[in-house]
């Protein structure tokens, strides 16, 4: 019977990198490159003459400070949701 063949750990290979970070990731602005609404990719909208798309605002109260957040939207979603607010808007005008 043969004897199995010995390996230390210089030997082994690794199995994934090692990746480390400070807390200066966390203040990192990155340029965004997918739609906020619809998950797509900013970079993959065909060029139809309608606009490379728009952005989005979110604004939410934390204790006494209004914090408010803008993001990407492709396109398609920024009109989607520009429609969507307008007749929203209409109806309760029409409601009073």
């Amino acid at each position: 019977m043969a004897e199995p063949e010995k390996r230390t750990a210089a030997d082994a290979e690794p199995t994934a990198p090692c990746v480390t970070a400070t807390h200066e990731v966390l203040f990192q602005v990155l340029e965004a490159t997918r739609c906020d609404a619809c998950g797509g990719g900013l970079q993959d909208q065909p060029d139809d003459g309608v606009g490379s798309g728009g952005r989005g605002t979110y604004i939410w109260l934390r204790g006494d400070s209004v914090e408010v957040e803008n993001v990407p939207l492709c396109a398609s979603c920024a009109a989607a949701i520009g429609i969507t607010a307008l007749s929203r808007w209409e109806i309760e005008e029409e409601e009073g």
